[in-house]
């Protein structure tokens, strides 16, 4: 059975390209792009890992990131907070929320791939 993936992302340019490299890695991927439908997606889908934006439209990342992590059945669910926001303060921000890991935007493949086997 494939791992499934859920991207938060609302840059189409981003989706594209984390979509097509997990797809290709035979990863079951879903995207959500307003941070106002991200629960419920989670909870519906099931995902193994969680990719997650901050600068959201509906809900901003770090709340969505506390909905997830206080929500019983999505709490479990690794989220890796990736994001264009490099400051230490929104890293900081993003752990305190309850992301399991950070990366910023740009990133290389390799650096995604990493933190995706690290979780699955």
């Amino acid at each position: 059975m494939k791992k499934k993936i859920l991207i938060v992302e609302d840059e189409k340019n981003i989706i594209l390209g984390v979509k097509t490299c997990l797809e290709f890695a035979a990863f079951d991927v879903n995207v959500v792009e307003d941070g106002s439908k991200v629960l419920q997606t989670a909870i519906d889908y099931k995902p193994d890992l969680i990719l997650l934006d901050l600068m959201l439209p509906g809900l901003h990342g770090y709340d969505v990131c506390r909905q997830l992590k206080s929500e019983t059945q999505t709490k479990h669910i690794p989220v890796v907070v990736l994001t264009a926001k490099t400051e230490q303060k929104d890293r900081d921000e993003a752990i305190k929320a309850g992301a399991d890991s950070f990366m910023t935007k740009p990133f290389r493949p390799e650096e995604l791939w990493q933190k995706i086997n690290k979780f699955l």
